[in-house]
C-alpha cells in the first residue's frame, strides 16, 4: 500500500545519498503540532527530549533543519484542518532548496492542502487480493477453516472497498474470534452506513470490541 511504497522511496540508496537528515513520523489521527515537532527533533537528534513548550521546540527544529536538504515523511495523515498544516509548514520552511515533505494519506483533501506537487494516487486492491490479505490475517495457517466464516468474511471484504489497511485491520481483529455471531456483528454494523464526510476515519477502522 501507500506506506510500503513510501518506505521503498525512503530506503532507496539514491534518496539516502541525496537527503540529510531523513525523518519518518507516523501521524495517524492525532495531528498535534507539539507532538509532531518533538518527534521530528528526537528523530534527528536520536535521543529523547524531556518536557518542552511549543515555542522552544519550534526554534530547536528550525535550527536543526536550517539550510538542510531534508526529507520528512509524514505517514498515515488524517488531518484536514488547513490551519494546523499551515503552522507546521511555517516551521519547515527553513530547509534548503529541494528539501521535501512526503505525506501518505487516504484522504484526497489532505493531498490538496499539503502538496505543491500533484498527488500520486494508488489504485485500490482487487476484491480477490483484498480477500487474500484479509484471509492471511484472519485465518493464519489454520488447516481447517469454518466455511461459514469464509462466506461472512467475503461479505466483510466487499465492504472494505479495496483498502488494504481495512482488510488487514479487520482480519487481525477477527483472527481470534471463531463464533459466527462475532463476524456477523462486524458485517452488519451500522457504522458501514456512515457517509465518509460524517466519519473522519474509515468505517472499518472504527469497529471495536
Amino acid at each position: 500500500g501507500k506506506t510500503t511504497l513510501a518506505q521503498m522511496v525512503f530506503n532507496d540508496q539514491r534518496v539516502i545519498e541525496h537527503f540529510h537528515p531523513k525523518i519518518w513520523i507516523c501521524v495517524s489521527e492525532d495531528f498535534n503540532e507539539k507532538r509532531l515537532i518533538k518527534e521530528i527533533v528526537e528523530s534527528i537528534e536520536e535521543k529523547s527530549l524531556g518536557g518542552m513548550d511549543l515555542a522552544p521546540l519550534q526554534k530547536k527544529l528550525r535550527d536543526l533543519l536550517n539550510g538542510k536538504k531534508y526529507l520528512l515523511v509524514l505517514d498515515d495523515v488524517w488531518n484536514e484542518d488547513q490551519d494546523k498544516w499551515a503552522k507546521l509548514r511555517q516551521v519547515l520552511k527553513v530547509g534548503a532548496s529541494g528539501a521535501s515533505v512526503l505525506t501518505t494519506t487516504r484522504l484526497e483533501k489532505v493531498g490538496s492542502i499539503m502538496g505543491t506537487l500533484q498527488p500520486y494516487e494508488l489504485s485500490n486492491l482487487s476484491q480477490e487480493d483484498c480477500w487474500l490479505l484479509f484471509m492471511q490475517r484472519a485465518f493464519g495457517h489454520q488447516e481447517e477453516i469454518n466455511l461459514n466464516l469464509v462466506a461472512i468474511g467475503k461479505e466483510i471484504v466487499k465492504k472494505c472497498g479495496g483498502v488494504p489497511l481495512a482488510a488487514k485491520t479487520l482480519g487481525g481483529i477477527l483472527r481470534f474470534k471463531r463464533e459466527e455471531r462475532q463476524w456477523e456483528h462486524v458485517r452488519d454494523s451500522e457504522i458501514w452506513k456512515l457517509p465518509q464526510e460524517e466519519s473522519s476515519i474509515l468505517p472499518a477502522l472504527s469497529l471495536d470490541y
